[in-house]
């Protein structure tokens, strides 16, 4: 028989692929899902009309400010970047196993 270097004639997925190394692990799936809710609710605080921002914390220009849900958006943005990040890092661990 021919070697065929662990794949199937078809050329399908080698054996133990990416399903067979994340199966019952759904830290990955967690980790990114986390990421992309948390970007996407920052961002919808940084869209809010002006009735909604909340408390003004600095005023930079007559034009310009900075309320508590500008705040609130960028920290909710930036733990968004820091789970995806994350859980790209952990993908890339998982791949090299």
């Amino acid at each position: 028989m021919a070697d065929h270097g662990g794949r199937s004639a078809a050329g399908s997925t080698p054996r133990g692929g990416v399903r067979a190394r994340l199966q019952g692990d759904w830290t990955l799936v967690g980790l990114s899902t986390a990421g992309v809710c948390f970007i996407i609710l920052g961002l919808i605080a940084f869209a809010l009309p002006a009735a909604y921002e909340g408390e003004l914390l600095l005023l930079l220009t007559p034009h310009h400010a900075l309320h508590v849900m500008d705040v609130a958006g960028s920290f909710a943005v930036g733990l968004g970047v820091v789970l995806t990040w994350l859980a790209g890092r952990l993908w890339q661990r998982q791949m090299r196993r």
